[in-house]
């Protein structure tokens, strides 16, 4: 890439920072959430394709890769600010590290040796965790699958996903490994580290079945039927298995632990939220469920949403690996499951309310956000972890795009608009413009419905989804150099 095509690239994705929200918080939020945080932490001084976890490229360490979770985080968040190219040559650079049996690192560390007597391989990549139980060893394998579905999702480069669809089958392949026959998916903490959740957490459970159901559908857009069923069959086990083994009557266990069995002494938790999110939990344990999990306030700690637990004090000596209690705080990637609890359950208020505070938190720290706020007995933010942390600021764009806007993109090419936003929102009228793939949609949702132009080279079929539920409504945009007019 040019430095010219480099200022272009920058140019559009400043321009895809630009949101049309009733609430101006929320917008201005978003937009240096974009510009100050997750664009600012692409680096392509260091090689094309590399982002830091933080803001000034310099926290947890300068050149560092973090495939696992922080991966897939970001990589979201830069396509949808028109990032496509550094996302994929990330994709390929995390690639050049998966070992034979599928195993992905969960950093990559060039200039680091060991992580607390745990050595890092020569060429920099990190496998196994330095904590009892190794946890994150579940986690490479959904990011690395998560990726290369939005990814595909958004450029419809069907050469793309054949060529590297083997290597993803793999990663798959080793997620299939920590299975047990019964479905049970092993793997100490999906994300956490202390408490490390030895030894089934129930949000790796969640996952596992969400990236399996990637697998199938990307396997199966592919037309490999055959590896599609297999990726179906692993998805149907897990979930299964967690409606049978996670559920306790009116909320789901926490982790199952080989030698002191169910463990759910902390109230309510994320794998509550995952349940939900990512649909592993059956019609019926949802309904008992949400009534109890969509208004319980002791999930924000200090206000900030969204803590692991709602009892974190109840975590015993012999939960933490190190004694600490270093996990026990709110942290975006619990935000980003309830959002998607939300946006599945049609929770527009309480969507809104959550977006509102992290992005209050924000700008009063100067729009940068810290790794993790703990509980607090004040009712103020208690953070912890590096202060331009990109975890929030992208899960924030993540929110916005996919639960509040509904945005997603689909694997036949389509685009659906699926908004959940309060009614406010609805008469004030709310609207942006997207861009992908050389295309372009200006428009504005309102209660007279969405409305607004395309612009592209090649057709769109675009599905808008009816407020009252139903069938939505099939839109065949025709291929135009000028704005073509829709509404539905």
């Amino acid at each position: 890439m040019t430095r010219r095509d480099f200022l272009a690239a920058a140019a559009l994705a400043g321009r895809a920072a630009e949101v049309e929200l009733p609430e101006a918080e929320i917008a201005e939020a978003y937009q240096k959430a974009a510009r100050q945080n997750v664009l600012a932490a692409v680096n392509n001084q260091i090689f094309f394709g590399y982002f830091s976890v933080c803001a000034d490229g310099k926290g947890f360490g300068k050149g560092n890769t973090y495939p696992s979770l922080d991966g897939h985080q970001l990589s979201d968040a830069l396509l949808w600010l028109g990032q496509e190219d550094v996302v994929r040559a990330n994709f390929d650079y995390v690639k050049g590290f998966q070992k034979p049996n599928g195993l992905l690192p969960i950093a990559i560390l060039p200039t680091t040796r060991e992580v607390a007597h745990t050595p890092v391989e020569a060429h920099g990549g990190f496998y196994r965790h330095w904590v009892a139980g190794d946890p994150l060893r579940a986690l490479g394998s959904p990011t690395y699958i998560q990726n290369a579905d939005v990814i595909f999702r958004r450029t419809q480069d069907l050469e793309w996903l054949r060529a590297r669809l083997g290597s993803v089958n793999l990663a798959g392949e080793y997620l299939a490994s920590l299975t047990t026959p019964q479905g049970r998916v092993g793997g100490a903490g999906y994300y956490i580290e202390r408490p490390p959740r030895i030894e089934f957490d129930g949000v790796s459970q969640g996952y596992a079945f969400d990236a399996f159901e990637r697998l199938e559908r990307l396997n199966r857009r592919a037309g490999d039927g055959r590896a599609a069923g297999r990726w179906k069959e692993l998805a149907g086990r897990v979930a299964r298995n967690f409606r049978r083994e996670f559920w306790r009557g009116d909320h789901c266990t926490e982790y199952i632990n080989p030698e002191r069995g169910a463990i759910d002494g902390h109230g309510l938790t994320d794998v509550d939220w995952t349940a939900i999110a990512t649909g592993i939990a059956g019609r019926e344990q949802v309904a008992v469920l949400w009534p109890r999990l969509k208004g319980e306030k002791a999930f924000y700690y200090g206000g900030v949403p969204t803590g692991i637990v709602t009892r974190p004090e109840a975590y015993q000596e012999w939960e933490m690996a190190k004694g600490d209690r270093h996990d026990l705080g709110a942290m975006g990637r619990v935000w980003y499951l309830e959002a998607w609890a939300r946006w599945r359950m049609g929770d527009g208020e309480g969507l809104v309310e959550s977006l509102r505070r992290v992005a209050q938190v924000g700008r009063e720290n100067g729009y940068y956000w810290r790794e993790r706020y703990h509980p607090s007995t004040d009712g103020k933010p208690r953070p912890a972890g590096p202060n331009t942390y990109c975890e929030y600021p992208a899960n924030l764009i993540r929110i916005v795009q996919r639960f509040l806007y509904g945005v997603e993109f689909e694997l036949d090419g389509s685009v659906r608009l699926a908004p959940v936003a309060p009614e406010r929102f609805w008469k004030a009228g709310f609207g942006q413009r997207l861009r992908w793939r050389g295309s372009e949609l200006n428009y504005r949702m309102d209660t007279a419905g969405v409305h607004g132009t395309y612009t592209g080279e090649r057709a769109q079929r675009l599905l808008v989804a009816r407020r009252g539920g139903g069938k939505p409504v099939e839109l065949k945009l025709p291929a135009s150099k000028q704005p073509h007019p829709f509404q539905a």
